[in-house]
């Protein structure tokens, strides 16, 4: 036939029908060009062998559309009007991705808040609610751990997979009771709510809850009481005396002091009294301290530690912030490593006493950090003592051509399993220390505030920075961020 153009085309199917996959591949498109398929018949068969050339998958093919094609093309091609025109048709379809919902918690009581510090340096303890009270039966959370989407399939058979939903997960100590509800917004779907068994101190974290009855006791800890190991709060209406020992997965409040250096405490601790040390065993705290003084002692704190009067002659290890909060607080002859930063009234004192204040530094990743960095060097020479043995067996592998009785395959199988073991766990531990060694120092900004007077004899230590107090300075503040030479030395200035 001859074209618009006076060109003859041909019955050329090749030329006439082209197929195109959309970028979500969820359609196949054909286009058809009449002049080029004049002179022959366009049937659902012809267009089917040409689909089946592409990687169109047969189980997406749409007959009805192809069918449909095929009649409008016939119509087209006797019509010399509109054989000039291109024709397009959908004739595959895939099946969308059903996107899913994501999953939730919200908690009905005040979380506790850590203490922060202003941008002078000062702490801001209002609105701490630092231990939550719940009554028996009081409803703690709601959690929705959503609904997964569903696979789809691309015109090509292959899989389309939904989004990642998020899907929270509650971890229930003890003292939660669960309900399972339907969900106020689609009473389809199911929710699960939380309440208190008993009455006592609710302690949460991103992804777990449990209440813990509070233990009281109208003495002191010592001889009277015995040692004391309970999983839940403590009020102790005395003190700890020295030799007393005391484990508490909860917050424990004293009334008194506390003497002994055998205390550990799964949230905070909080002493009216001050804590007194001989400068041996260590006190460990998961959540925050609060006291009057801290005196030879040898202390561990996940959180902050804040102190009213002075510290004088111990060793603060604190991954949160250290606050001296009296006007004539004082660090006296101690060593502190403050992970967030330190304020305080007074660094160091009048007679010189070595005063050591090291900011930005996380005390457990460095200790992780040697801990891997050790077994590292035991895993090689593990490994390396294993390998003789290796290669000897591989030799009586080979010699033997693989013919070796059960007892033999068994023995050469548990060597090369502890050894590809041992491997795996040492490139994981590899990574793990290479992660610790920037996981050594805080990325933020951190703060050394001296509201008073640094006396000489102080030195304050950030990263390969030692700034070492040779005479008297008045109120400043110094502020360190990460990749700088030195620190940023400015006035202090009271809000009050």
């Amino acid at each position: 036939m001859s074209s618009a153009t006076g060109v003859t085309a041909e019955f050329n199917p090749s030329r006439g029908l082209h197929f195109q996959i959309s970028d979500d591949r969820l359609t196949c498109t054909m286009t058809a060009k009449p002049m080029w398929l004049a002179g022959g018949e366009v049937n659902n068969i012809l267009i089917l062998e040409y689909i089946e050339s592409t990687t169109i998958h047969k189980d997406r093919i749409d007959m009805k559309a192809v069918e449909e094609a095929a009649k409008k093309i016939q119509e087209a091609v006797k019509d010399p009007e509109q054989q000039k025109n291109q024709l397009e048709f959908v004739v595959a379809r895939g099946i969308p991705a059903k996107q899913g919902q994501n999953g939730w918690i919200k908690f009905h009581f005040q979380r506790a808040q850590r203490v922060a510090l202003r941008e002078d340096g000062s702490a801001d303890f209002r609105n701490i609610n630092k231990y939550v009270h719940i009554n028996e039966g009081d409803k703690l959370a709601d959690l929705f751990e959503g609904v997964p989407g569903e696979q789809g399939i691309d015109v090509e058979g292959k899989p389309i997979y939904p989004n990642p939903i998020d899907r929270p997960k509650l971890t229930l100590g003890k003292n939660v009771l669960p309900k399972t509800v339907p969900l106020p917004d689609n009473p389809g779907l199911t929710m699960k709510e939380y309440y208190a068994g008993l009455s006592g101190v609710v302690f949460s974290t991103d992804n777990s809850l449990t209440v813990s009855p509070e233990l009281n006791i109208e003495s002191s800890i010592g001889l009277e009481t015995g040692n004391i190991n309970f999983e839940g709060a403590i009020k102790v209406k005395g003190t700890i005396e020295e030799g007393a020992v005391v484990h508490c997965t909860g917050a424990l409040y004293i009334d008194g002091n506390v003497e002994s250096p055998d205390v550990t405490v799964g949230e905070d601790l909080e002493v009216k009294g001050g804590i007194k040390g001989k400068s041996k065993g260590v006190i460990r705290v998961k959540g925050d301290i609060r006291t009057k003084f801290i005196e030879n002692a040898i202390i561990e704190v996940d959180g902050d530690c804040i102190v009213e009067n002075f510290i004088l002659g111990s060793k603060i290890f604190c991954l949160g912030n250290v606050v001296l909060t009296g006007d004539s607080s004082s660090l006296i002859g101690s060593e502190v490593i403050a992970y967030s930063g330190i304020t305080l009234s007074s660094l160091g004192s009048s007679a010189q006493l070595d005063t050591t204040v090291e900011v930005g530094f996380h005390y457990k990743n460095d200790r992780l950090l040697v801990e891997g960095s050790q077994r590292i060097v035991e895993l090689e020479k593990e490994l390396e003592a294993v390998l003789p043995e290796i290669h000897k067996i591989k030799e009586v592998v080979q010699r033997l051509r693989g013919n070796l009785d059960e007892n033999r395959k068994q023995k050469f199988k548990d060597i090369f399993d502890n050894y590809s073991k041992k491997s795996k766990t040492l490139e994981l531990l590899k990574v793990k220390v290479e992660e610790l060694r920037g996981a050594r120092y805080n990325a933020d900004n951190v703060k050394v505030v001296v509201r008073n007077t640094a006396h000489p004899g102080a030195t304050i230590k950030y990263k390969k920075q030692i700034e070492k107090i040779t005479k008297t300075q008045s109120a400043f503040v110094m502020n360190f961020f990460p990749n700088q030479e030195k620190a940023m030395l400015t006035a202090f200035k009271s809000t009050k």
